[in-house]
């Protein structure tokens, strides 16, 4: 049971990295008929929210789903052609940036979880000694 919790939980999350950068298109296509040009930009606090919040899994989920947006909706030209050589280019950096960005992310999550578990060893640990000085 605790593994179909699990793998739901896992299908739930990758759902909402998928809706999170669904989102991200739709405000990059915004600013695209605004005349405002930074696809790259829409993309990251979906995949910086994906990874700090479900795992460097979804983030990288987001990083493969930003990528397929990117080529699709906002590289000419249109449709899901092959891109130039400078387009890929762009592509292989952004890739590059985001991996990194989510390899940050999840380091200081689990530094942070295991930060929270130690501190409450450190509490029951200093509730032992208190009532132990108070027995005695």
């Amino acid at each position: 049971m605790n593994g179909q919790t699990s793998l739901s939980s896992r299908i739930v999350g990758f759902a909402k990295t998928g809706l999170g950068v669904g989102v991200c298109v739709t405000i990059g296509l915004i600013l695209e008929s605004m005349n405002v040009s930074a696809p790259y930009l829409v993309f990251l606090p979906a995949i910086a929210g994906s990874c700090a919040i479900a795992g460097f899994r979804a983030g990288l989920w987001a990083i493969f789903l930003s990528t397929i947006g990117l080529w699709l909706f906002f590289l000419p030209p249109d449709g899901f052609e092959l891109p130039s050589y400078a387009e890929l280019g762009h592509l292989a950096v952004f890739v590059i940036v985001t991996v990194f960005l989510c390899w940050i992310i999840d380091g200081q999550r689990r530094s942070n979880d295991a930060l929270s578990r130690d501190n409450v060893m450190l509490g029951f640990k200093i509730s032992t000694l208190m009532n132990r000085n108070k027995a005695h």
